[in-house]
C-alpha cells in the first residue's frame, strides 16, 4: 500500500506496530534460546528415569508443549467468551482469540508428534487408540475446523461469533484430554502430578517445571508476535478500506 496516501493516525498506528512486532521477535529469540537451555539440561544433566531409562527424557519436550496446548486453547476461549459477553470489545478480543488458538493449535500438533516418538519406543507402535490420544487428536482437530470455518465464513460479524464458538468447544475437550486416563482404562502413564503428589524424583520434578516455565513464555512470546501480526493485517485492511 502507497503510506503516502495513508492518514498520519494510520501511519502511527503502523509503526507502532511494526515496531512492537520487531521487539516481540527478539524476545521470542531469546525464549527459544531458554528453551534449548533447559532442554540441554534434561538431556545431558539430569540421570536416567529407574522405569523408562534414557527414553523418558523426551518428558521434558512432551509434557510442555501439551500443557501449552491446554493453556492456549483454553486462553482462545477465555478471549471468545469475552468478546461474546462485551460486543462492543469483539474486535479485539476476537484477534486475541485467534493468536491463541493458533499457538494452541501448534502446540497440540506438537503434542501429538512428540506422544508419538515417545509411544514408539515405550508402546512399540507410533500410534494406539488410547483415550489420551484420541482426546488429543480430537482438540487439535477442533482447533483446525477453527481455522478452516474462519476462511469459510465471509461475513465479519458472523466469523466472530461462529469462531467463538468452536474456540470454546476446543477448550471443552481440554479436561477431557486431561483426565482421560483416568476415566477409562488406558495404556499410556498415569498423572505423573496428583493432588501435590508425584512419582517422580526431585530433579526430574525441577528440570520438568524450569522447561514448562519455559515453554510457556516461549509460548506467550508466539502469541504475542501473532497477536501484533493480526493487528498489523487489521490496520492495513481498515486504510485500504476507507480509501476505497
Amino acid at each position: 500500500m502507497d503510506q503516502s496516501r495513508q492518514g498520519p493516525a494510520t501511519r502511527v498506528t503502523l509503526k507502532s506496530l511494526r515496531q512492537g512486532l520487531r521487539r516481540d521477535v527478539l524476545v521470542a529469540a531469546v525464549c527459544a534460546l531458554i528453551v534449548l537451555a533447559g532442554w540441554y539440561k534434561g538431556l545431558f544433566w539430569v540421570g536416567a528415569d529407574t522405569d523408562q531409562g534414557q527414553v523418558y527424557r523426551i518428558i521434558y519436550v512432551h509434557v510442555p508443549v501439551a500443557w501449552n496446548a491446554f493453556l492456549w486453547v483454553i486462553a482462545s476461549a477465555v478471549f471468545a467468551g469475552w468478546g461474546l459477553l462485551v460486543r462492543e470489545k469483539i474486535a479485539a478480543r476476537d484477534l486475541s482469540s485467534q493468536a491463541a488458538i493458533e499457538v494452541g493449535t501448534l502446540f497440540a500438533a506438537l503434542s501429538l508428534i512428540t506422544g508419538m516418538i515417545w509411544g514408539r519406543p515405550t508402546w512399540g507402535v507410533w500410534w494406539d487408540w488410547d483415550p489420551r490420544l484420541v482426546s488429543t487428536l480430537v482438540m487439535f482437530l477442533v482447533c483446525c475446523g477453527y481455522h478452516l470455518l474462519r476462511s469459510f465464513t465471509p461475513d465479519v460479524r458472523s466469523r466472530r461469533v461462529v469462531a467463538a464458538g468452536v474456540a470454546i468447544l476446543a477448550a471443552v475437550n481440554v479436561p477431557l484430554v486431561y483426565y482421560s486416563v483416568n476415566i477409562w482404562r488406558s495404556i499410556h502413564q498415569p498423572q505423573t502430578f496428583t493432588r501435590g503428589q508425584t512419582s517422580a524424583s526431585g530433579d526430574i520434578v525441577q528440570t520438568l517445571f524450569a522447561n514448562v516455565v519455559a515453554m510457556t513464555l516461549l509460548g506467550y512470546s508466539l502469541y504475542r508476535l501473532r497477536r501484533g501480526g493480526l493487528s498489523v493485517s487489521l490496520a492495513l485492511d481498515e486504510a485500504r478500506a476507507s480509501k476505497e
